[in-house]
């Protein structure tokens, strides 16, 4: 038996009734002939069967009347090679660094003072090159840019206010990251740091 996949492929050559009927001329085009409409193991069926045949739906061509109108405009596809709809320019800009949110931190309520601790590793590297500290009356936010990416903490509707200018922050290498808000009321307790929603 050959080993070729027939022209219907579905099945080996000696299985398929359509392949047997063309004899060696059709494993010929299996082979790499060109396939006209005509010698097509589909074409071959309708002919056979007729009205009968499986592809029976495939034997006439599309007709488009000669009266018919086509329409085309925006948004409608008539055929023919891809148009471009819209560009956007962002996409072709190339992407910033990616910003990443820091979510594992450390806060301790220290008399006046709230700390905040960083650890993370990664955030660590980042901080030794380019960090961004700022501070407003009920938020803060450190930026650590990194080779590769931009870490990111920011804490936004803290529980109480702060005293902006007497925040600070400081940064042992390698080991933590920590920033020193100063509260606006010295004896209030924070027992969170965000406000609740």
């Amino acid at each position: 038996p050959c080993c070729r996949p027939c022209l219907c492929r579905r099945l080996w050559p000696s299985e398929c009734d359509l392949c047997r009927s063309e004899g060696d001329s059709a494993m010929d085009v299996a082979a790499g002939d060109e396939i006209t409409r005509s010698d097509s193991a589909l074409r071959a069926n309708i002919k056979e069967k007729g009205a009968n045949s499986y592809y029976y739906a495939h034997a006439k061509p599309p007709e488009i009347p000669a009266h018919a109108k086509v329409v085309s405009g925006p948004g409608l596809i008539t055929g023919g090679p891809p148009e471009l709809i819209s560009r956007d320019e962002s996409i072709d800009k190339p992407a910033g660094k990616p910003r990443i949110t820091v979510t594992k931190f450390s806060w301790l309520d220290d008399g006046d003072k709230v700390k905040i601790y960083v650890e993370e590793p990664n955030f660590l590297v980042a901080a030794e090159g380019d960090l961004r500290v700022t501070f407003d009356t009920n938020e803060f936010c450190v930026e650590a840019e990194g080779a590769d990416r931009i870490f990111v903490l920011q804490v936004e509707a803290l529980s109480h206010s702060i005293v902006p200018e007497d925040c600070k922050h400081a940064i042992k290498k390698g080991k933590r990251l920590t920033v020193t808000l100063k509260k606006k009321v010295g004896s209030t307790k924070w027992y969170d740091l965000k406000k609740k929603s």
